[in-house]
């Protein structure tokens, strides 16, 4: 497959295309997918005014244009630079976890022509991951014209609805690779890919348990210390 055919292919052949790019490894072709489509889907959250609404210069505050235009130079900075180094530590979290969870590494696959292709590698799958992000151009197009236009519980809603059925079809993109470049089952390369997710959520409520225990120690504290009310 060329660049064209895979960007078709990740669309309407999935796992043909999926397990084309582990086997190729294109890096420069996923991170220019995974730029172009960052770019588009800020840029334009940025200027319906979902990610960040513009400030508005009031009485006393001149500094909007120029703090517009500073947020704007981030979120292109971001998108550029900043989102393949994230990505590539995605990557990087999900070889380690298809190892540990018994993935075949650097495995290779012998091709009637003679040819052998190695898989299980964190560059095919780096390929794959940053290929997978197409789909979400469509929740770029879409979403932030619902918020923004339709108005009301019901845009907002409706917005919410097509970003979750985006957010299940790129996991179903990356579940694929890792499952075509690992050989794992199907129960553990979801595993590979909800995980760190799972882990987060995890370390987010014992971290919310923990600094809601020490608040709670100083508050009483405090309320101890506090002279008594004549």
């Amino acid at each position: 497959m060329n660049f064209f055919e895979r960007i078709y292919g990740v669309f309407f052949q999935p796992r043909e295309t999926m397990a084309d790019i582990v086997r190729k490894k294109p890096v420069w072709e996923g991170i220019i997918v995974l730029i172009i489509v960052s770019l588009l889907s800020s840029v334009l959250a940025f200027k319906v005014g979902i990610s960040g609404q513009p400030i508005q210069p009031g009485p006393g505050f001149s500094h909007a244009p120029r703090l517009n235009n500073l947020f704007f130079g981030f979120i292109v900075f971001g998108s550029i630079f900043l989102n393949p180094i994230l990505y590539f530590i995605y990557a990087a979290i999900y070889h380690f976890l298809a190892e540990v969870l018994g993935g075949e590494m650097y495995w290779r696959e012998e091709k009637e022509e003679g040819e052998a292709v190695v898989l299980g590698t964190a560059k095919g799958l780096y390929s794959a991951v940053c290929f997978a992000v197409l789909p979400s151009i469509f929740s770029a197009l879409i979403s932030p014209f619902l918020m923004k236009f339709m108005g009301g519980i019901g845009g907002v809603l409706l917005g919410i609805t097509v970003s979750l059925g985006i957010f299940i079809w790129i996991a179903f993109l990356n579940i694929l690779a890792i499952k075509e470049n690992y050989k794992l089952s199907t129960g553990n390369a979801v595993l590979v890919f909800f995980m760190p997710v799972i882990v987060g959520i995890v370390i987010a409520i014992l971290m919310a348990i923990f600094l809601g225990s020490v608040f709670a120690g100083v508050f009483s504290e405090m309320m101890r210390s506090m002279p008594p009310i004549q």
